[in-house]
């Protein structure tokens, strides 16, 4: 690495690339452009004198910013004429802002009005423009003043009774509410339980265990007495509670209808507040008559739509055409709206989140008509669903360096997403890969390749039967099942690799969590074949993790681990976070078994299964990770995991593939891939990975990212952690953790990253190096400035 960094420097189209660079971002003058007697806006300041909302948060509706300046000295850095390559320089730069003065006046308009949507009603904005050597910068001054409060709030939603309708049933209350006299009027009783008691919104035990952040919750009022008079949260109110009305039936409500109103003369910056209805008369609760559902490929062309086939299945009237796109079970175990029933707007939503949940749909419509009954509040619901590709095909080639040694893979996959004509998806993928080793004399130093094959079939349901019905209202559900069989073949020995996998996975329908379970998860290596001096490698010539490696093993356990996340919901968020939990065990029932049949066992003093050992271990993960946009351009990030393993029972050690290790741009950056730890660990050897291994995991990461550019995101990180070995093995002195001395043993790294984002390509380049390097003595650790720089970094692409 030392070598190649050397060779960028030296190197005459390194130094050209790297004066280009500067020559960009800081020889182009910012008001080359500016016509005689305009300003380039430079600067924009947002001053809010008192407390109230920030500056970012009023930022937005500022009618003028600047565009940033080392974009602008890019662009300017070369004319508008010229070839392909000025071109290319001007789109990576941006034009610098014409200053406007008229659009300060606006701004002002603008922010006042948001001012006093956020409950600042006696709120001031001024301005200021200072202008010199053709630059321009405006400054905003913003008084809030004392926000205005709510004093009372009241909900009133006279509902006319209906009579006749199932489950309807009126009655008449006179109650004070908040100082409003409300006269004797019919008003729905599920309105009142829902609205002013918080809608607990309830749901069965089993429900509640298996929908964890998902399940049904409270929606309480967003407006209390003593709320801010913020017309934002007053807009989420008038949504909540036209919500809880969709969602009992009264389908022709709507938002327009749903009215406050306000006094806001008390003098005091205090309001009384009432929500209620323009118009009551319409305020019926509908039912469904028929479900009708379509499905085809030219659903969405209803004329020229031709039935082939039809069937009445559970209530819905099914219709095909010569396609015979989706079976009858499949359609309804998906769709939520049923005849007979209520008309709910979360029923519409969740079927529609359904039916688009499968790989085989590429289009779904839901339509309501009325009008067809006598009983005008009688309703028809027509579902279209039109397939999607079924076919598909997807090429990957890949390119890998590890220390010299050059290799390439290719991957071929094929899907077919409906092979069983219900969403059924068959993946088949098919993997080979060739790498050229540099001789160096070592038994391994040989050219190897490796094929694989992976069949996969994925079903849009959970083969649970008892379960199944209680969730598919909260969740979009698969069954998965994934064989894989991969060979490795060398001059001197050949591995088989042979995977079998039952999996569940549910998401919620708010996209926030992802639950996975593997009933069985199977795994096995085996070594058919080895030459002489490969075996006299492995005993006379490496230590015991290495010989260990190559052994035959066999794994069948079980996993779960879920995904929680804001980041995915669709919304602009300050605070991103996301959660990773997984936890797995194997070997339990078939050590069980073993020991209830007095199975036999190997010289080791291990039970076999197929004269195999069989690996016995737990382990669990978590990963918490975090963003926090500071501004428009800057975001800091912080990441902390930690993972552990335990090998009982059967095992000594736990499998290779299953053990932790450090380094690498996925964890310490400062050192390569798996040569960090464990613990003090200090024979940094590059040529036997299988060293560096673990059963504790403990990194934690801050990273902070600015935008200089629309294309270009440089960030500075630090990060610490390291592996440790739970037991005292051997070959590893000082990996074993110890409570007194781990955080003695904690590497650090720290550096500067380059995102770059080309649309097309995004390229993430960070330059890392090491701070506390835990394989030193005790006392010498800390190498900054006191070791050779570059031999103690690295660069990760």
């Amino acid at each position: 690495m030392l070598n190649k960094i050397k060779y960028i420097i030296t190197n005459r189209k390194g130094i050209a690339i790297i004066t280009l660079f500067f020559f960009l971002t800081s020889c182009g003058s910012l008001t080359r452009f500016v016509p005689e007697g305009q300003y380039l806006l430079e600067t924009v300041n947002l001053v809010v004198d008192g407390e109230g909302p920030t500056s970012t948060d009023l930022l937005p509706y500022v009618q003028q910013t600047p565009a940033g300046a080392m974009e602008v000295k890019i662009y300017n850095s070369v004319d508008s004429t010229g070839g392909f390559f000025r071109k290319m320089i001007r789109k990576m730069g941006e034009p610098g802002v014409i200053f406007k003065n008229n659009l300060v006046s606006i701004t002002e308009m603008e922010l006042d009005v948001q001012l006093k949507n956020l409950g600042y009603l006696n709120s001031k904005v001024s301005s200021k423009v200072d202008t010199l050597n053709k630059k321009a910068t405006v400054t905003y001054t913003i008084t809030p003043n004392e926000p205005y409060h709510v004093r009372n709030y009241t909900i009133q939603l006279p509902i006319p009774r209906r009579t006749g309708a199932a489950g309807e049933r009126g009655f008449s209350v006179r109650r004070s509410y908040g100082g409003y006299q409300n006269s004797t009027t019919p008003i729905n009783r599920d309105s009142i339980a829902l609205l002013i008691n918080n809608n607990p919104g309830l749901a069965d035990s089993t429900q509640r265990v298996l929908g964890l952040f998902n399940r049904p919750r409270r929606n309480p009022r967003l407006i209390r007495e003593g709320s801010v008079f913020d017309m934002n949260v007053l807009e989420q109110e008038r949504q909540r509670v036209n919500r809880m009305l969709l969602n009992m039936g009264y389908y022709k409500s709507n938002l327009n209808n749903i009215h406050y109103w306000a006094d806001t003369t008390l003098r005091t910056n205090q309001v009384d507040l009432k929500l209620g209805l323009l118009d009551s008369t319409f305020m019926v609760p509908y039912t469904i008559e028929r479900v009708n559902v379509y499905t085809g490929t030219s659903v969405f062309d209803r004329r020229n739509f031709q039935v082939d086939d039809s069937t009445r299945y559970r209530k819905l009237n099914i219709y095909w055409d010569d396609m015979n796109f989706l079976r009858k079970k499949i359609i309804s175990s998906k769709i939520l709206i049923r005849p007979e029933e209520r008309y709910r707007a979360s029923n519409t939503e969740n079927t529609y989140n359904q039916l688009r949940a499968l790989n085989s749909v590429g289009r779904v419509d839901i339509q309501y008509i009325e009008g067809n009954y006598a009983d005008s509040t009688l309703l028809d619901c027509n579902i279209y669903i039109a397939p999607g590709d079924i076919h598909s095909i997807q090429t990957g080639l890949e390119g890998t360096n590890k220390d010299g040694d050059f290799g390439v893979a290719l991957d071929v996959t094929y899907g077919h997403l409906n092979v069983f004509n219900g969403s059924e998806t068959f993946n088949l993928n098919l993997r080979a890969a060739y790498e050229f080793v540099n001789s160096s004399g070592s038994e391994l130093d040989n050219n190897y390749y490796e094929l694989g094959i992976k069949p996969s079939l994925v079903f849009p349901r959970l083969h649970l039967p008892w379960i199944e019905p209680w969730m598919k209202k909260h969740f979009t559900m698969e069954t998965q099942y994934s064989l894989g069989y991969n060979i490795q073949r060398r001059s001197s020995f050949a591995r088989n690799f042979f995977n079998f996998n039952w999996k569940f996975r549910w998401t919620g329908l708010n996209q926030k969590v992802t639950h996975t379970l593997s009933i069985l998860d199977v795994n096995y290596v085996d070594m058919p074949w080895m030459s002489d001096n490969f075996k006299d490698y492995l005993e006379n010539k490496v230590d015991s993790l290495t010989k260990y490696s190559y052994e035959n093993i066999f794994t069948a356990g079980i996993n779960y681990g879920f995904v929680y996340s804001n980041n995915n919901t669709g919304k602009l968020r300050q605070h991103l976070y996301t959660l990773r939990f997984n936890t797995e065990t194997s070997g339990n029932l078939l050590n069980w078994i073993n020991k209830s049949t007095n199975g036999n066992k190997n010289d080791a003093g291990q039970y076999t299964i197929f004269g195999n050992p069989f690996a016995q271990y737990i382990k669990g993960d978590i990963d918490v990770s975090q963003s926090f946009r500071l501004d428009e351009k800057s975001t800091l990030a912080f990441r902390i995991g930690l993972g552990l393993a335990y090998p009982y029972g059967n095992s000594s050690i736990l499998p290779f593939e299953k053990r932790y290790y450090g380094g690498g741009p996925n964890h310490v950056r400062g050192w390569s891939t798996r040569y960090l730890g464990p613990g003090s660990y200090s024979k940094y050897d590059i040529s036997n990975p299988v060293v560096h291994v673990g059963d504790i995991n403990l990194i934690t990461s801050f990273e902070y990212r600015f935008k200089v550019a629309k294309w270009l995101e440089p960030a500075f990180f630090i990060d610490a952690g390291n592996i440790w070995t739970i037991k005292d093995y051997e070959n590893q002195p000082g990996g074993e953790f110890a409570w007194d001395r781990f955080y003695k043993e904690l590497a650090v790294g720290s550096g500067i990253g380059l995102r770059l984002d080309l649309s097309f390509l995004i390229v993430r380049l960070d330059f890392a190096t090491r701070l506390m390097d835990p394989g030193r003595d005790e006392g010498d650790r800390w190498i900054l400035f006191k070791r050779k720089f570059f031999h103690n970094s690295d660069w990760y692409l």
